[in-house]
């Protein structure tokens, strides 16, 4: 197993040096609003929650995730038996209602939702969490989600490690991390995302970062599903075409492996 305690302490810094950067930036434009320059209030007006508010949540993530990878055990397990999805629709779509929800689902084209993936909040936390939902960029934040099947059953919990860069993980119901994401540049310049169990990698993203168009595939080179980042299924535009979010057309439709779905969720979080 790779040792998950190197790699979360490595987003934990990152983070940190993310997160403490925006709050400095943060800080120069509440002294900005504070010394009223008439030509940047308005701008500081806007930026100032944004960076502050953003930059804190990382730091504040990203200080946790120290404590925990230097002072505390992390359950790490092999992947067992997981859930498989008899049948799935040819063409779905995997999206939220707006780049501000905390709930991410899988449809069909009729609207049937047969995944979903909930942010996890603390309920202490919860009005923190609401002003963290409103004035934070989305594309770097944090944040944990508990992905549900179409029953309402548990799957697995899901963490994002936010930056300008992000990783990752998946823990299964017992809390054990069984998997984590990669990311690199591959050949000819394409875009390589890997969902890795122990030291296997099992499912991998790869396309054009600026098309938004990816193959997904197993460890053996098998093409599961095609991804369109951004694009509008034109039979269902009036349902999501203001839910962000990608089309997903498969074509291996049948045993659809739980951990497939819970890569696809982490890479809507990661990509706002």
């Amino acid at each position: 197993m790779t040792d998950i305690r190197a790699l979360m302490l490595k987003d934990a810094r990152r983070q940190v040096v993310t997160g403490g950067l925006l709050l400095l930036m943060g800080i120069f434009f509440l002294i900005s609003i504070l010394f009223y320059q008439e030509a940047s209030f308005i701008l500081s007006l806007i930026y100032f929650p944004l960076f502050f508010v953003t930059g804190a949540g990382l730091f504040v993530n990203g200080m946790n995730d120290f404590k925990k990878s230097r002072y505390t055990s992390i359950p790490t397990a092999v992947s067992g038996v997981e859930t498989t999805y008899p049948l799935f629709p040819k063409r779905m779509y995997l999206g939220q209602q707006d780049l501000r929800d905390d709930q991410a689902g899988l449809y069909d084209m009729n609207g049937e939702r047969y995944a979903r993936a909930d942010e996890e909040h603390h309920w202490k936390h919860k009005p923190a969490a609401v002003v963290s939902r409103w004035l934070s960029f989305p594309a770097v934040k944090s944040g944990s989600f508990i992905y549900k099947d179409e029953h309402h059953a548990f799957q697995y919990r899901l963490e994002k490690k936010g930056g300008f860069k992000w990783r990752g993980y998946i823990q299964n119901e017992e809390g054990r991390y069984t998997a984590y994401t990669k990311e690199w540049k591959g050949a000819g310049g394409k875009r390589s995302i890997a969902f890795i169990e122990g030291n296997v990698l099992r499912w991998q993203l790869e396309g054009d970062r600026y098309l938004g168009q990816y193959q997904l595939k197993d460890e053996n080179g098998r093409v599961w599903a095609e991804i369109k980042q951004g694009a509008i299924p034109t039979e269902a535009a009036e349902r999501f075409g203001n839910m962000p979010g990608f089309i997903v057309e498969w074509s291996v439709r049948e045993q659809v492996p739980s951990s497939l779905v819970a890569f696809l969720f982490l890479f809507q979080y990661g990509n706002y």
